[in-house]
């Protein structure tokens, strides 16, 4: 299925916006839903939610592995690590990933490599501003 990029301001109000690869999802936890934009990334090794998102669907900060992640900064965060399982609005079906919840504040919703790319084909068209998404037939 086809996705069309969404432009978004930069941090610098004088820069043109940029547009980006969000995924509209809906992600489920043991004790709820969260439905939102998520940022496919391709750079990302794990997919990454904010802290927010992690209390919405019932992940606390208790009963899960703990992982420390780089960036691209060099620093580095913590994430609590859980199975989550993923819906792409206009699919049909879930899938399972593991994903991390952290309290970084330049973390929302990325959808990295490890779990997601895995599951599904991504072919980004920047040329045209889309980018499709195909389920993997394992």
């Amino acid at each position: 299925m086809k996705f069309d990029y969404l432009k978004l301001p930069t941090a610098n109000p004088k820069r043109r916006w940029i547009a980006r690869p969000m995924l509209p999802i809906r992600l489920i936890g043991p004790m709820g839903k969260w439905q939102g934009l998520a940022l496919v990334d391709s750079g990302a090794d794990v997919s990454l939610f904010g802290e927010r998102v992690g209390k919405r669907i019932g992940i606390s900060n208790v009963g899960h592995r703990v992982e420390k992640f780089g960036g691209v900064e060099g620093g580095s965060l913590s994430a609590n690590v859980a199975k989550v399982s993923i819906e792409i609005e206009g699919m049909s079906g879930q899938t399972e990933i593991e994903a991390g919840f952290t309290n970084s504040p330049g973390i929302d919703a990325i959808l990295g490599q490890d779990g997601f790319f895995d599951a599904f084909r991504i072919k980004f068209e920047k040329d045209h501003d889309v980018f499709e998404v195909i389920p993997v037939k394992k």
